[in-house]
Formats: C-alpha cells, structure tokens, sequence
C-alpha cells in the first residue's frame, strides 16, 4: 500500500512538472549574482584589512577608508570592462599598488598589491528566498544559470562554498567572458553554454541597466528585482526570487 501512493505520489510530482514546464515559455532562467541571488556582508575596506592582518600589518580602518576613497577617485573614467582576463588583472593590482602606496608601504607597494589582489574576499550571504525559487523552478524543468559581473574567476567556488552551485548548469562571470553586462557578448556567450536560444531565455537582476536591458539587447526577456523601491520601469518586476515561478507562466 505504502509502495502504491509513493508511486502515485511520483507520477503525480511527474505530471505538475510537466504541466509546469509546459505553462512557461523560458525554458532557461539566468540569474545575476550580487544584490539578486546574495548580498554582500562586507566591504572592500574589510577585505583589504583582513588581507594586511595576514601580513603581519595593523592598519587603521579609517586610514584604509581614506586610501581607498583617494584611489578610486584617481581611477574615476577608468574600467576593467571588456579588459582580458590578464590584463583586468593588472589593473586591479595596479589599483591595489596605489592603495599600498597611500598606505605608506613604499617599495613593497608592488608586492603588497599583488597580494590584495591575490587574497581579497567578498563575503556573501545568500537570499531566504533564493533557494525556494531554485528549486521550483528546477521542479518545473528549467535549466539554470548565473550571469554575472565578477572581476575574479572563481564565481563557481563562491558559490560551491554557498552551497548553490549544483543548482546552475551555468555559471559565467564578466572576467572568463571577457565582456561585462550589458556587453552582448556576455549574454551571447551564456546562452551558448547553456545550449538555448535567446527567445527561450529569462535573465533576472537588480540593476535596470545591466541585467533587464542588456538582456533585452539580444532578444532575453529581463526581470528586475527590486526588494525595496517601488516599481518604476517598464519591465517584468519581482520583489522577491520565489514570485518568479508564478510570474514565468505569465510572460
């Protein structure tokens, strides 16, 4: 008997997911990473210090602030976007080198920056309502992926370590596709990876800009996640990732 209703209970589970993934047009969801599938805990004045501590360096946060604060200032108009990956990463140490030089640290400035480079971490906690959506939407035969502006290429380890990334048949950041969003190219590129066409392909984002808009640029259909501020722009909106199994049957 007990056999009999997990057997239904599967056909069962069987059918809504085919009902579902029937109902939904995309048949591939991309998602961008940071303020959409996790926020960020900490500050790159954190990282930096946390890097220094290894070092063997007492620094004043404040003092890291206002080093920091002084370069980006100097690099206002410059962008590592569309940069390869060896040259992205020179700039960013090069960034760094200018930190170490505010800093006082004089001819260890090179070094100094390689290592900040080398070691800096952002922490991330993931969305209550990220993994819910994830799994409903893998329930209903959708096939899942990140797109994602990130300097480094270890997108795929951040999120192991998150314990997300067995849900995405695709994980892209900016720096393996050598073109940041809204760059068609990084879109083209996912798209590619994942085996889907444009017009089968949903990607979801906080910014208006980069995430809905770029994916419009290649025919993706692009969802904006606005968890706070109310509604303004002429797009698919969501306030939360586990409204969107409900809003692709919509589209």
């Amino acid at each position: 008997m007990v056999a009999r209703w997990h057997a239904w209970r599967a056909e069962r589970d069987r059918q809504v997911a085919s009902a579902d993934t029937e109902s939904m047009n995309p048949r591939c969801v991309f998602f961008d990473f940071g303020g959409t599938l996790a926020r960020q805990i900490n500050t790159r004045e954190d990282a930096i210090i946390a890097s220094l501590v290894r070092l063997g360096y007492d620094v004043p946060p404040a003092q890291v602030g206002e080093a920091l604060a002084a370069v980006r200032e100097r690099y206002a108009g410059r962008s590592p976007h569309g940069l390869t990956f060896p040259a992205r990463e020179e700039f960013f140490i090069g960034m760094y080198q200018d930190v170490a030089e505010s800093l006082g640290f004089g001819r260890e400035a090179r070094k100094i920056g390689e290592y900040l480079w080398e070691t800096q971490e952002d922490s991330f906690a993931v969305y209550s309502d990220a993994v819910p959506a994830l799994e409903a939407l893998r329930q209903a035969g959708m096939r899942l992926g990140i797109i994602s502006n990130w300097d480094k290429l270890n997108l795929a380890r951040v999120c192991r370590d998150l314990g997300i990334a067995a849900w995405f048949d695709v994980i892209l950041p900016s720096a393996e596709a050598e073109a940041d969003k809204p760059d068609p190219r990084i879109f083209t590129k996912a798209l590619e990876l994942a085996g889907v066409e444009a017009a089968a392909a949903v990607h979801v984002g906080d910014s208006y800009g980069a995430d809905v808009q770029g994916a419009q640029g290649v025919d993706m259909t692009g969802i904006l996640v606005q968890r706070e501020a109310e509604p303004a722009c002429d797009c698919p909106t969501v306030r939360r990732l586990d409204e969107l199994p409900d809003l692709l049957t919509r589209l």
